[in-house]
């Protein structure tokens, strides 16, 4: 599913994801079925920028989930209020 060129293939179909969103999929993907925090992905993902702004992760994810929705990936990744994101089975 996912390629070393920062897209994903499902169903025979390529899913054009931007970096951070490829980097935010991979980080749950490694943690499968387990909650993955807010932070943990924004330190991952911004550790060595400045980080503008809480609602940039949000951005990230919800641009995501919209590319993977139109490819018939809907609901993939959950949101666990107040504790964080997972991709489950």
């Amino acid at each position: 599913m996912l390629c070393a060129d920062g897209t994903l293939t499902y169903n025979s179909q390529k899913i054009e994801l931007s970096k951070n969103e490829y980097r935010i999929f991979k980080i749950l993907m490694e943690h499968k079925n387990q909650i993955v925090s807010r932070d943990t992905l924004i330190k991952a993902l911004w550790e060595s920028e400045d980080f503008i702004d809480d609602n940039t992760l949000t951005v990230n994810i919800n641009r995501m989930r919209k590319k993977l929705s139109e490819s018939g990936l809907d609901d993939l990744i959950s949101t666990r209020k107040g504790e964080g994101y997972l991709i489950h089975d």
